[in-house]
């Protein structure tokens, strides 16, 4: 009889043992489960806080295009513009590269598709007496991280530089992406041993891309008008 209650003290610790580990196993892995929803809330939280910067940037009004409009052709009108480089810009092919130019200025990778300007609409309209060139460019495709692509659009709409005194910003539309990219092993210094390649191919890494539409509109006045 005193064995059988050995037995049946020594199952029951045994039995007490078991059912902690079994507890302790499930706390575990529901503090893991935990620790992942916090970083997967933060990443979103950051990413609302950055799409809500973009959805609070208002807009220009029909009023502010046409005041922005206004302010180009007084601009073009001016003395100082008229003995500008800007009477250079004759061909489509220009007028794209100076978009480039500002683009390259604010960050935008322009050696890749992230920068995409459609050939413009040519046209030639009179102000304040004179005859002027415009290149409409619609469509305009910018694609990089959120403060390059706000900075080419803030360039382009301020028209406070002399690249951009006689462009108007007629719209713009902008959006938010999830590119994946592979991020390339540091270059080897020269006389150091090169690090041995790895045996299997890097893990894309996931990151929050800002791409922006716009139609921008050129002035650029006739050399040959006399004016």
């Amino acid at each position: 009889m005193e064995v059988i209650k050995n037995l049946l003290i020594r199952f029951r610790q045994s039995g007490i043992l078991i059912l902690i580990g079994f507890f302790l196993i499930i706390y575990i892995a529901f503090g893991f489960v935990y620790w992942q929803q916090s970083l997967e809330q933060k990443e979103l939280e950051e990413q609302s806080a950055k799409i809500a910067l973009i959805v609070a940037k208002k807009l220009p009004s029909r009023a502010e295009l046409q005041a922005k409009y206004d302010e180009a052709n007084r601009v073009l009108t001016m003395t100082d513009v008229e003995s500008s480089d800007d009477e250079d810009i004759a061909t489509d092919a220009k007028a794209i590269a100076k978009l480039v130019g500002i683009a390259e200025k604010s960050g935008i990778d322009t050696d890749s598709d992230k920068l995409r300007i459609p050939s413009a609409a040519v046209r030639e309209e009179k102000v304040g007496g004179g005859t002027y060139q415009v290149f409409s460019f619609k469509n305009i495709s910018v694609q990089g991280d959120y403060d390059s692509v706000m900075a080419f659009i803030s360039d382009l709409d301020s028209g406070t530089t002399q690249e951009t005194k006689t462009m108007v910003l007629k719209r713009v539309n902008i959006r938010q992406i999830e590119v994946e990219v592979i991020r390339e092993e540091p270059e080897t210094e020269p006389g150091a041993e090169p690090e041995p390649e790895p045996e299997t191919e890097p893990e894309p890494e996931i990151v929050i891309e800002t791409v922006a539409t716009l139609d921008v509109d050129l002035y650029t006045k006739l050399g040959g008008d006399g004016t």
